[in-house]
C-alpha cells in the first residue's frame, strides 16, 4: 500500500494480514505495516557480500526513493559487494498475485536473461529482461523496477546466476 505523507511525498508499505486498512485506522496501520524505506536499513545490516531483494507485490516500486569459464567482468562483479532490489511493479501499481512477473523471473534466471550469452545472468541483465518482458506481456500495465542501494560501498558488484547447460536450476553465485 502507498500513503501520502504530510510533507507531500509518498511512502510504500508491505502490509501484513493483520493490519487494518489505513482508512479505518491509519495509526495502527502505520504501526503494523513495514515501510519500504526500512529495507534500506536491512540491506545495510546484512553482512553478506551480495544480497538480492525481490518484491513481487503491489506498489513495491517505492523501494527505489570459484566460477569456471567466467569472464573478468563477471569475476569482478562477483567480488564486489552489492545490495540489489527488483520489484514487480512501480510505486503506484497494483500487480496481480498470479502475474507474468514470477514466470518471467524464473525464465530469466534459467537463462533467458543471459543477454550476452556468456553463461551467466547478472542482476542488471535480469532487471532489463524483466522490464522488457513484463511490460510487454502485461500490455503496459505492469512496470518492474530494479537497481542498487545508494551507497558507494554496496553498489559496485552485481548478483550473478550461473546458467546450467543441462536445464538444472540456476545457481546463485
Amino acid at each position: 500500500h502507498t500513503l501520502q505523507q504530510a510533507f507531500g511525498s509518498t511512502m510504500g508499505y508491505i502490509v501484513p494480514a493483520d493490519a487494518p486498512l489505513p482508512k479505518v485506522d491509519e495509526a495502527r496501520f502505520r504501526s503494523l505495516a513495514l515501510d519500504m524505506q526500512q529495507f534500506d536499513v536491512y540491506a545495510h545490516r546484512i553482512q553478506a557480500k551480495h544480497a538480492l531483494f525481490i518484491f513481487d507485490s503491489c506498489f513495491s516500486g517505492t523501494v527505489f526513493s570459484s566460477l569456471r569459464g567466467r569472464s573478468d567482468f563477471v569475476a569482478e562483479k562477483a567480488r564486489q559487494p552489492v545490495r540489489m532490489f527488483i520489484t514487480s511493479g512501480s510505486a503506484d501499481e497494483a500487480v496481480p498475485d498470479q502475474g507474468v512477473f514470477s514466470h518471467a523471473f524464473v525464465d530469466g534466471i534459467g537463462g533467458a536473461a543471459d543477454l550476452n550469452l556468456d553463461g551467466f545472468v547478472c542482476g542488471t541483465e535480469l532487471g532489463e529482461y524483466l522490464s522488457e518482458r513484463v511490460v510487454n506481456y502485461s500490455r503496459n500495465s505492469q512496470h518492474p523496477q530494479y537497481g542498487r542501494v545508494r551507497d558507494r560501498s554496496l553498489d559496485q558488484g552485481d548478483i550473478i546466476f550461473s546458467v546450467s547447460k543441462d536445464a538444472r536450476a540456476p545457481a546463485l553465485i
